[in-house]
């Protein structure tokens, strides 16, 4: 890949052609930007009957209407509630332009164009996102219908399906009834390291009103735990661990029901009964040993409120009061969240919750304690059951016992079918993983006991069952107890927040396809009434750290904001009085470190729910808490601008030992003040945006100097500059030392991507974080929580997308393939969570993804708000389409405004891209030609031509894109006489793999594609044939199976299942070099061993052109053929340029074949000048020399040698080396004699090269233009160049063709065609091989 952009653009009229782009939209209007900005609300009193009529829009309406971001929702806490809208629309372009909303008591009022609420009049507004009501009052218990229609730039909508909304009970004043419960513990009952509190059961009798018609009846029911409330022995909703939990000393929160329907059944009997279970939720801590740590909230209670509205428009309101009755003798024995839940089915209490039931038995309730909590209406949907998964297996132990796997990670429970005699215990253990022995793995669940008890009463007969008050993190489960189990008696049920799934991705990679599954289950796992960090050990806690950055990459899978608006309320609500946020929020455990990463997940979170929702809301109530935060913060740590204080680090950073959690390494670690003090630096730029947004523009000018105070101390303190100390200024990965701390990438990106770095030292600083990847971590993640936070997207903004490409799709350690590759169907809490110490190593965490999911969305599917935009009103669409092994993306968002959709596929030179935009967005769309669009809502397709290379390559491709062999290398190409194009490489699992194997790809003239790779050649021989003893083959060697064959498969992967003849076995394939023989047959010369002193050489070939090709022979013993490149026809003579490595060094031969008889003649080895090795130099070139150990001069190491023909008629060898410079020799005879060895100025790297007589006599050379440093054995495999020279010896560097740092680009090869261009292809990144054609006279 080269950086540098190069295309063409011409315009005509209104459509654009740029290299072949055909722009399908006519331009669009400058107006189209300005209609779509933010325009003032002018209420008019036009059209006030909703049955006026107005030009309709053919196809354009309002839909998905909603209120406070959800659909229907009841028990709003606020007066005040504002809606949203999409519109659809059947034509491009389609604008707003005004709106009129109706709020009406009744559906049917509404249906008669009549608005008793609310009638807001035509509103000349472009807003559809969170218009708040401004209607009458509305009441308590108060059910209200909205509709709306919009007027766009194509006419009227109809008005929109009318939705139904309804206030809860606003204010302490307005509920009635008493806390109630058993406010005590009761008999078993315990308190202490592991909590065991029964279920409580409370009932009551209510006396409707005879002869009176229900017209509706709601419950409200505020619980400390966990409910499940029942009217008439029918359970009231299907939410699940209800109702979302909070620090109730500081909140409660209460839910609203429909029970009408329930109600009115007993209208003629006249009685009904309301009966709720209690469980323990986080209200009794599961672990209360550690009182200093662990707050004990109270027992399970609740406040219930019933309001029963008649016909006659008379209501009755029932409230809970210690007359209820109550038990804690139920069948629900314990429910501890660490430890599971216990149930006794011998003591299931019969129809408890139906009328006339005799609860004589029962105590009366207690009034219970009150809770100091403020009692508010449910901010966001409760966890429901989302799905079922149905067993992979289940497999009989020899204890028999059964351990099911249902093959995904989650979180939820199983449901099984019980069956058993009367005191026969079944239990059903959870787990995420098996220990090498099968069983369960629970090392890293500390001492959770995950695990279920039911206790059979003898009466079940398959009855289905499943825990009420618990959750499990699991993918495994053991049950016990059971005689049987069949795979229709169990199933795992998954619970979570429910929320909808707004994204959608997809790409040509299936590592990070499997990632992106892996986050999408792990983020859904952790969604517990607020972000959890694990679901399965004695932990899953709200620990602010692990969303400071992870909300972001949430919120374009799932529409989080109710959730997430939620807990920005919980973390305020754990402020202490001196500004301190608990790290833990809601505070469940008193971790008041005062640190400064962490609890930026309120500003940071707040951002995100602006930024990608468009609501303010949770910034505007949360700026005090962040006010009292901050100023906390510079007050007691901020010492000449830094922050001194820090707790956690870069948490999590990859080990240097795979066995331990953390790093003890200090050059891994990151300074704490460099980290707390950049993250201030982003706060206070959050915080002027927070003051703007809150109308508290007073406060802008103290945040702003702040910043800018921090900022100059961050470069004074942090900044080294030190220039001239890079060895290779050139090369990106030998930076100068120009960078922040102590040069972590870390301590680098965060400057980097929150702007400090002075524009001067931006370039080297990124090449620092560069170098840092690919040098010291080897083309790994080199970050803990905080560095991955900006990682992806900090590669990508500055010029390096394809190096976070790599890590987000390597699949060795550390990175998110790896735990993929590993069975992760999760994401891990460490990288290296198969191997660490189990007490930290949870398989189902969220805080290593970092930046990740942003970068899919905003870097590969190109969708990304526009800077200051809120809700994506502004997108910039602006795919990194540089990324040249990524192929196609198919990605999709629902916005608030409605679905954008970025799908494209391309190749090295051309793009195919549709693109979806919702009415109220307007996308900036970025070509990578270099042309921008600015398109308003609908559907667009761009096909383009394009190149990011030089504008010489005038063909730039893979010769295929993706095979079923991991690895190639070595490739050689060939322009037949009928000019068709045959290139060949080697492939398998990797290089000296006995499954590697000779592969062909055909590119006819004229075409436009290779073919696909065609097996040609193998390592695989018959012991005893003469074949075999020339390969030097016995029964050490590999049996064939483990590769293909000739003849026998088409494709590697087939190899991996086909069963094949025994008695055959095989060594690797090396090496293939293709030639056309001045009578047009085609040779393929290869080489078949172990490793290089092992090789022997062989050829295949073809008659037609390399559609079919001849079984392999061998060449005669002790002849290898080219070692690498093309061979010379001088005379009547093929001269091979070839080459030896053993103990003797490298050295240069040359092997003659006369075409007129067949016989070969061995030239050498050609002797070599002495000069010293890189490796055994000082960087200022003199010998490195020791106490006992003398490094001398030796024969120059040279090896894979082309061949040139001077102008003088002398032939020029030229090849690789370990001197740090290329080799050379000359012969006056056609290649009988040679002269001695030297080197010449060129660099070289330690790696091949090729190079050829061009039909003018020139020369041209295609190498790694890198000398290796002296000190070091080899240099990098890039960039990959092209050079030029009239006589072999001054060669001139014209065109750079890869510059990327990733590298390997390789072993090239390079011909001249018949018209005069060029033809290379060369190894790229060992799992393809590119082809570029290249006219040296544009």
């Amino acid at each position: 890949m080269l950086r540098a952009p190069y295309f063409q653009l011409k315009k005509t009229n209104h459509h654009f052609i740029m290299t072949g782009i055909k722009y399908k939209t006519a331009l669009m209007p400058l107006l189209l930007t300005a209609l779509l900005s933010t325009t003032p609300a002018i209420h008019t009193d036009a059209a006030k009957n909703r049955k006026a009529t107005t030009a309709k829009a053919e196809g354009t309406k309002a839909v998905k209407l909603l209120t406070e971001n959800m659909k229907t929702p009841l028990g709003l806490g606020t007066r005040t509630p504002r809606f949203s809208w999409q519109i659809q629309s059947g034509k491009n372009s389609t604008i707003q332009t005004a709106y009129r909303i109706l709020v009406a008591s009744s559906r049917e009022m509404l249906a008669e164009g009549k608005a008793d609420l609310w009638d807001s009049g035509t509103v000349s507004s472009n807003e559809q996102l969170w218009i708040p009501y401004s209607g009458a009052k509305l009441k308590d218990n108060q059910r209200a219908y909205w509709t709306v229609r919009v007027t766009t730039n194509n006419g009227n909508s109809e008005w929109a399906e009318p939705q139904l909304f309804s206030t809860g009970i606003i204010g302490e004043e307005h509920w009635s009834g008493r806390w109630i419960g058993i406010d005590e513990l009761d008999k078993g009952e315990s308190m202490g390291f592991k909590t065991r509190v029964n279920a409580r059961y409370l009932r009551t009798e209510i006396e409707l009103e005879h002869g009176k018609k229900i017209k509706q009846a709601t419950a409200y029911v505020a619980a400390l735990g966990l409910y499940e409330l029942y009217v008439n022995a029918q359970r009231q909703g299907t939410d699940v661990l209800a109702p979302q939990q909070t620090d109730t000393r500081e909140s409660i929160i209460y839910n609203t029901l429909d029970i009408t329907n329930s109600l009115a059944k007993t209208e003629k009997q006249g009685k009904a009964c309301v009966g709720i279970i209690l469980g323990n939720g986080r209200t009794v801590p599961m672990r209360y040993d550690k009182h200093w740590k662990t707050p004990f909230m109270g027992f399970p209670k609740c406040r219930v409120m019933i309001v029963v509205e008649y016909d006659d428009g008379s209501s009755r309101t029932f409230s809970s009061s210690e007359k209820w009755k109550a038990t804690t003798a139920g069948p629900i024995r314990s429910n501890n969240e660490y430890d599971g839940e216990v149930y006794d089915a011998r003591m299931e209490l019969g129809n408890w919750s139906y009328p006339g039931y005799d609860d004589s038995a029962w105590r009366n309730a207690d009034r219970a304690s009150i809770p100091t909590g403020e009692l508010r209406g449910q901010p966001a949907p409760n966890m429901k059951i989302l799905s079922r998964l149905k067993p992979q297996s289940i497999k009989r132990t020899g204890r028999g016992t059964f351990i099911v796997d249902f093959g995904q990670n989650m979180a939820g429970w199983v449901q099984m079918k019980m069956r058993g005699n009367s005191g026969d215990t079944i239990k059903i253990k959870y787990a995420e993983k098996l220990d090498d022995n099968g069983e369960l793995f629970i090392a890293n669940l500390r001492d959770a006991e995950t695990e279920d008890k039911y206790v059979c009463s003898g009466n079940e007969k398959g009855r289905a069952w499943h825990p009420t008050f618990v959750y499990h993190g699991f993918r495994f489960v053991e049950i016990k107890g059971a005689e049987s189990v069949a795979a229709t008696d169990v199933e795992a049920q998954v619970v979570a927040d429910e929320m909808e799934s707004i994204g959608s991705f997809h790409t040509n990679n299936d590592i990070l396809n499997g990632v992106y599954k892996n986050a999408w289950w792990g983020i859904l796992s952790n969604y517990k009434g607020f972000p959890t960090d694990c679901p399965q050990r004695n932990e899953r806690q709200p620990w602010l750290g692990d969303r400071v950055m992870g909300c972001l990459g949430e919120s374009f899978l799932f529409n989080n904001e109710r959730l997430y608006t939620k807990w920005m309320r919980d973390i305020c609500e754990s402020q202490r009085s001196d500004g301190v946020l608990c790290d833990v929020s809601p505070a469940y455990w008193s971790y008041y470190n005062d640190d400064i990463t962490w609890p930026s997940a309120l500003p940071f979170g707040c951002d995100m729910l602006y930024t990608q929702f468009g609501n303010s809301e949770a910034a505007i109530a949360s700026y005090p808490t962040m006010k009292k935060w901050a100023g906390h913060v510079v007050d007691e740590y901020m010492k000449d601008g830094i922050i001194e204080k820090d707790k956690y680090g870069d948490w999590c950073v990859p080990p240097e030992d795979l066995a331990l959690i953390h790093s003890k390494d200090p050059a891994r670690q990151t300074d704490g003040r460099l980290i707390s003090t950049a993250y201030m630096i982003r706060n206070m730029r959050l915080m002027q945006k927070f003051a703007r947004i809150a109308k508290q523009e007073g406060d802008v000018p103290y945040y702003s100097e702040l910043e800018k105070r921090m900022t100059e101390a961050f470069n004074r303190k942090f900044l080294f500059v030190k220039r001239g100390t890079s060895v290779r200024h050139d090369h990106v990965l030998y930076p100068d030392s120009v960078f922040y701390g102590n040069n972590t990438a870390t301590a680098n990106l965060l400057p980097l991507a929150l702007g400090i770095v002075p524009d001067s030292c931006k370039e080297d600083v990124v090449r620092n974080v560069v170098a840092n990847i690919m040098t010291a971590n080897k083309g790994h993640v080199p970050c803990g929580v905080i560095g991955i936070s900006w990682l992806m997207r900090g590669l990508s903004e500055n010029g390096f997308a394809d190096v976070a490409y790599m890590l987000a799709t390597n699949d060795t350690y550390p990175s998110w393939g790896y735990m993929l590759r590993h069975g992760a169907t999760t994401i891990w809490e460490l990288w290296n969570g198969d191997k660490a110490n189990p007490w930290m190593n949870s398989g189902n965490h969220v805080m290593l993804l970092g930046d990740l999911l942003p970068w899919c969305y905003e870097n590969l599917g190109g969708i990304k708000n526009a800077k200051w935009s809120a809700g994506y009103r502004n997108t910039v669409m602006k795919p990194n389409f540089e990324i040249e092994e990524l192929d196609s993306v198919d990605v999709s968002y629902e916005t608030p405004y409605g679905r954008i959709k970025s799908a494209w596929n391309k190749d090295l030179e051309t793009l195919h891209w549709n693109i979806e935009v919702p009415v109220g967005i307007t996308a900036e769309v970025c070509l990578p030609n270099g042309e921008t669009k600015t398109v308003g809502s609908g559907k667009y397709t761009f096909d383009c031509k394009y190149s990011f290379a030089d504008k010489r390559v005038i063909k730039d491709e893979f010769v295929y894109k993706q095979t079923d062999f991991p690895q190639c290398h070595a490739s050689s190409i060939v322009e037949l006489d009928n000019g068709d194009l045959v290139a060949t490489y080697f492939g398998g699992t990797k290089e000296r793999n006995p499954d590697v194997c000779i592969w062909v790809n055909r590119k006819p003239k004229g075409s436009d594609k290779w073919s696909e790779p065609q097996l040609v050649a193998d390592g695989v021989f018959k012991l005893g044939t003469e074949e075999a003893r020339i390969a030097r083959m016995d029964t050490t060697c590999a049996k064939a199976e483990t590769g293909p064959i000739v003849g026998v498969n088409k494709t590697w992967a087939e190899s991996k299942k086909d069963s094949i003849p025994t008695g055959l076995y095989r060594k690797a394939c090396w090496n293939p070099v293709l030639f056309e023989m001045p009578n047009k047959e085609l040779w393929l010369f290869f080489k078949i061993g172990w490793v290089m002193n092992d090789w022997t050489g062989w050829v295949v070939k073809s008659k037609d052109g390399g559609r079919t090709w001849s079984k392999k022979e061998p060449l005669p013993e002790g002849f290898q053929g080219p070692i690498k490149n093309k061979p010379m026809v001088v005379g009547e003579r093929l001269i091979c340029p070839s080459s030896t490595e053993n103990e003797g060094g490298w050295k240069f031969h040359f092997e003659i074949m006369d075409l007129n008889t067949g016989k070969w003649k061995y030239v050498g080895p050609i002797e070599r000048e002495m000069r010293p090795l890189t490796v055994d130099m000082n960087p200022d070139g003199t010998l490195i020399t020791g106490d006992t150990i003398e490094h001398k001069l030796n024969p120059i190491y040279c090896i894979q040698p082309s061949i040139l023909k001077l102008k003088d008629g002398r032939l020029q060898a030229i090849g690789r080396t370990k001197n740090g410079r290329l080799a050379s020799t000359w012969s006056s005879d056609n290649g009988d004699t040679w002269s001695k060895v030297t080197l010449i100025d060129v660099p070289n790297n330690q790696s091949g090269t090729d190079a050829l007589t061009m039909s003018n006599g020139k020369h041209v050379l295609i190498y790694n233009d890198f000398a290796t440093i002296p000190g070091t054995p080899k240099g990098p495999r890039n960039p990959v160049s092209i050079a030029v020279s009239d006589d072999g010896l001054k060669w001139e560097h014209i065109i750079t063709l890869e510059d990327s740092p990733i590298g390997d680009y390789s072993y090239p090869a390079i011909i001249q065609a018949k018209d005069g261009t060029l033809h290379c292809v060369y190894t790229w990144r060992r799992f393809r091989i590119v082809h570029k054609q290249i006219d040296l006279n544009r």
